[in-house]
């Protein structure tokens, strides 16, 4: 398997490996499933979970989103997946819809587990 490069979303700087992955991923849980019009598939539903309680069911749901959208990060010519969800660590959240997650994911093409730490605020007092 190639090691992924493309541009970084932040910087617009050709990057490769996990930090490319990882800005991927980024992408990917802030855009909202159907609004990228050549690719209504792209994206995930996390952001309409945002609001949501924070209980068990709601932090399910976000981590079947997060590898949903993970599933998407794909080698352009072979079609493998570049990475696996596995698992949301250090999970807290609050009655007002403020979490903190970690995500866990495999990097397929070196075989290293990666982190990625996602907070979501609502602006509600905690």
């Amino acid at each position: 398997m190639r090691v992924p490069r493309g541009l970084d979303r932040s910087t617009f700087r050709i990057v490769e490996g996990w930090p490319y992955v990882e800005s991927l991923i980024e992408d990917l849980l802030d855009t909202r499933k159907g609004t990228c019009v050549l690719r209504r598939d792209y994206g995930s539903d996390l952001p309409a979970y945002v609001d949501a309680p924070g209980n068990a069911a709601t932090i399910l749901r976000m981590c079947a989103e997060v590898a949903v959208a993970a599933d998407q990060i794909r080698d352009l010519e072979t079609g493998e997946a570049v990475v696996r969800f596995r698992m949301a660590r250090d999970v807290s959240a609050d009655a007002h819809g403020n979490y903190a997650l970690a995500f866990v994911f495999d990097y397929l093409p070196d075989g290293t587990e990666q982190i990625v730490d996602r907070r979501f605020y609502t602006g509600a007092p905690a």
